[in-house]
């Protein structure tokens, strides 16, 4: 994809962006941003670049947890897959042993 320019704005502060991302994408993220941004500074008590650490290490955080939620999840599916081959093989050994039996009582 085509890298292209966006110009985001928080609070009130100018940033251009370069970005292999759709704009639209980009200037979502930062109406989030900015939606964090505002609720933390409404107080007056921090600065602009105190609120963004706050916003990296929140954001950092969640994308941590949500990375672990992932991992624990792809596990539980690969487990499920384990059982549903185990629970073929054993259905594809009964169907044999069901047809051995069935040619038995027909001779």
């Amino acid at each position: 994809m085509e890298k292209s320019k966006v110009e985001i704005t928080l609070r009130n502060q100018t940033y251009t962006i370069i970005t292999d991302d759709a704009p639209e994408k980009v200037l979502a993220l930062a109406k989030g941003l900015n939606t964090m941004l505002d609720s933390l500074m409404d107080s007056g008590k921090l600065s602009l670049t105190q609120a963004l650490v706050l916003c990296s290490l929140d954001l950092a955080d969640k994308a941590k947890t949500y990375k672990a939620q992932a991992e624990k999840y792809k596990n539980e599916i690969a487990d499920y897959l384990e059982d549903a081959e185990r629970a073929m093989t054993e259905r594809d050994r009964y169907k044999r042993e069901l047809d051995k039996l069935k040619a038995q009582n027909n001779n």
